[in-house]
């Protein structure tokens, strides 16, 4: 099934980019006019903001590292030193790792002061570390310009485009800006059609905003990101924003594919392995993925205690640890899942505190799973009465779980209430635009569970359960996708508890579309057959949910079976 998601609107409102996928000759990018940014826009790959990180780490001495892809981008600097750093740094930004890349930039400029593109790369890494006025950004752009006679021409587009970005950053909804921008592109593309690093950025231009780094790849840009591969073949950039653009088609296998080449280029960049783990998770090679975010994780752990820094300062690792603990509670290995979840909601969250939520969903989701319900009352109730929107919403609606479990259905309506009154408190402005379209699940999906814990579920009950089963499915980031899993997973658990037979099977059909290799689906049609009589078909999916869950905790085995 192929999903085209927000951004592959743009097909109709972009009259696109024209490439040479032949013989053709190329034209750069025409744009039509920006469309508003969505308020409900979902992250793609976790809570990204990250920031607040004190100035003497990002100048901290690097040294120049191997095996983390080859990013060509010849600038004008004379010493060999300055240029292997900038596509050191080059490498590190384009794999998310936004410290490391800070810290190369600045290794850089210690070896030729006089280099412009490097203060473009710290500016565009400042952009991800910092909201609006974007001070340090704006800064580094000034020095980049303050040099633009070390410039080469192409150098002096580069320079140029970033002020053309950044007037389009600082109100994400001046469409007027975020035009002029993908102007300023077209052209910097009709001098310079040879350079790979416009053409990524005109890809990342096809995403709603000018904050567009990759992550919301729609399939407009799959045709640049092809080009790139073109001009500089295995560019690894290319093959990431590949990886993006092909799951929000839900078009896993050929994201798999280029997550394949991105890891084998890149096999120390952790973002690298992370990615290629999005999908092997998402088609059963549920092993394979857990071997790859496990390397990252080493590799991350390892960075931290040389540099030395936080590992919260790296907004990747709590994303990775936590799809890591998903994978592992996806195979019964609760222990495991629950230490990375434990790391999780110990580590701050050095930016916005309203993305610290993140931290703190991992440990009560995984304490529900293994009945641990007294465990989760205090951190509910310490959510309830914490600083940001986002974390009291987590607290409401992890309340709502366990007074469903004590069956006080009026009270988990009550906690309903409070967790959307919560949703609704947090506005969609930047910073935190993305952040009420991946909270707004947590209150449907418990809204869900009250309808099923109805005595009879009406018409209109059933619509409302199969609406939010609609919206799971779609959800095609990695922390959304799984999270999505274990929620239809748990009604279809529910479902067939109750008295309507037709809806249980359903339910258990939806979890099987969204995957059919997942221990639980076999689990669940296990019992769906058993209820049906179907002794067979009931000992057949048992083995397999059997053989699914061989890793296994002894105490999740002996709880299920």
């Amino acid at each position: 099934m192929t999903r085209l998601y927000f951004h592959s609107l743009l097909l109709a409102l972009l009259t696109g980019f024209l490439f040479k996928l032949g013989g053709r000759s190329v034209e750069p990018a025409v744009f039509e006019k920006a469309v508003p940014y969505p308020d409900t826009a979902i992250p793609i790959c976790g809570a990204t903001q990250t920031g607040g990180i004190p100035q003497n780490i990002l100048n901290q001495p690097v040294t120049l590292r191997t095996n983390i892809g080859a990013y060509p981008f010849p600038t004008s600097t004379r010493s060999p030193k300055a240029q292997a750093f900038f596509e050191q740094g080059m490498a590190h930004l384009h794999g998310y790792q936004l410290v490391e890349a800070v810290r190369s930039f600045h290794e850089a400029l210690r070896h030729d002061s006089t280099m412009a593109m490097a203060y473009v790369g710290l500016s565009r890494a400042y952009v991800q570390m910092e909201f609006q006025p974007y001070a340090a950004a704006r800064n580094a752009a000034e020095q980049a310009k303050a040099l633009v006679t070390y410039a080469s021409e192409r150098e002096k587009e580069h320079i140029d485009l970033r002020f053309a970005q950044l007037k389009a950053l600082e109100s994400v909804g001046d469409l007027k800006a975020l035009d002029e921008y993908r102007q300023r592109l077209k052209t910097a593309l009709k001098h310079f059609p040879a350079d790979a690093e416009l053409w990524l950025l005109s890809g990342n231009a096809y995403e709603e905003s000018a904050l567009g780094r990759g992550q919301g790849s729609s399939p407009a840009s799959i045709a640049i990101y092809e080009k790139v591969l073109q001009i500089a073949p295995d560019h690894p950039a290319a093959h990431h924003y590949l990886i993006h653009a092909y799951e929000g088609m839900t078009d896993y296998e050929k994201a798999l594919y280029h997550g394949e080449a991105y890891a084998r280029l890149s096999p120390r960049l952790p973002h690298a392995l992370h990615m290629y783990a999005h999908d092997l998770m998402k088609t059963g090679k549920v092993d394979e993925a857990i071997a790859q975010m496990k390397a990252a994780d080493a590799i991350e752990r390892e960075l931290y205690e040389s540099a030395p820094y936080k590992a919260e300062y790296d907004w990747h690792h709590g994303h990775n640890i936590a799809l890591l603990a998903l994978s592992y509670q996806y195979q019964g290995r609760l222990k495991e899942a629950e230490a990375l979840a434990r790391e999780s909601y110990a580590m701050g969250y050095p930016t916005d505190t309203n993305f610290l939520y993140y931290r703190k969903k991992s440990l009560p989701e995984l304490l529900f799973v293994q009945g641990r319900y007294q465990e989760i009352l205090p951190i509910a109730q310490s959510l309830i009465i914490a600083k940001t929107p986002a974390e009291r919403l987590l607290g409401h609606y992890f309340l709502g779980l366990l007074q469903l479990q004590q069956q006080n259905l009026s009270a988990a309506q009550k906690s309903h209430k409070a967790a959307e009154a919560q949703l609704a408190l947090i506005k969609p402005v930047y910073p935190t635009t993305r952040l009420a379209g991946f909270v707004k699940p947590y209150p449907k999906f418990l809204a869900a569970l009250i309808r099923l814990h109805h005595t009879t579920t009406d018409a209109a009950g059933l619509a409302e359960i199969r609406a939010f089963q609609k919206a799971a499915r779609d959800q095609y980031g990695p922390d959304g996708w799984i999270e999505a899993l274990f929620q239809l997973e748990m009604i279809a658990d529910a479902a067939l508890k109750g008295p309507n037979t037709g809806f249980a099977k359903e339910a258990v059909q939806v979890l099987a579309d969204h995957d059919p290799a997942y221990p639980g689906t076999h689990y669940l049609q296990a019992k769906l057959a058993q209820l049906n009589g179907d002794r067979k078909t009931a000992d057949q999916q048992r083995e397999l949910a059997v053989k699914g869950w061989s890793k296994a905790d002894k105490e999740f085995t002996q709880r299920i079976f």
